[in-house]
């Protein structure tokens, strides 16, 4: 057998196949864009986070439904956040949270094994607006005609400020 000819047996054996691969590659990628399977309806949401008047330089948003709806988390960058795609929310009305625990660039006593050290973590973000929210969002059907904006502060005297 030539080259010529092993190359054209090679080609005629993998000729078959090529339209079960490209069926397969377009199912994929159809159940991956279809939805998130949960049964609701997500619509893409954008916002920012303004802390003490700033943006957020770093942190995390968390949108959990007060009644039947998708949840939905995002990291903040410089202020601003997006759910996108199967992460969206659904229409219906949500708690807020928003996070931003940074270390202290301190070491402390693990509370589980006080013989290790660990790095000293503080919420930048008052309990306000996270463990004990006040926060609120509203998504209209059809999704926000515009992007969220959130306004949080930081802890004042008295509230839990570190965290390990």
């Amino acid at each position: 057998m030539t080259p010529t000819d092993a190359i054209a047996r090679a080609r005629t054996r993998t000729r078959p196949l090529a339209p079960l691969a490209a069926l397969a590659i377009a199912f994929g990628a159809a159940w991956g864009c279809g939805g998130s399977g949960d049964g609701f309806a997500h619509f893409p949401v954008r916002g920012t986070v303004q802390l003490d008047g700033r943006p957020l330089k770093a942190g995390t948003i968390t949108f959990t439904p007060e009644g039947p709806g998708a949840s939905g988390s995002a990291p903040v960058a410089d202020g601003a956040f997006a759910l996108e795609g199967a992460d969206g929310l659904s229409p219906g009305a949500y708690r807020v949270e928003v996070y931003s625990v940074q270390p202290t660039g301190r070491k402390v006593a693990n509370p589980d094994d006080p013989e290790v050290q660990v790095d000293e973590t503080r919420n930048l973000v008052d309990r306000r607006y996270n463990v004990d929210s006040t926060l609120k969002a509203e998504i209209p059907a059809g999704g926000p005609g515009s992007p969220l904006s959130f306004e949080v502060a930081s802890p004042g005297p008295g509230s839990s400020k570190k965290r390990r």
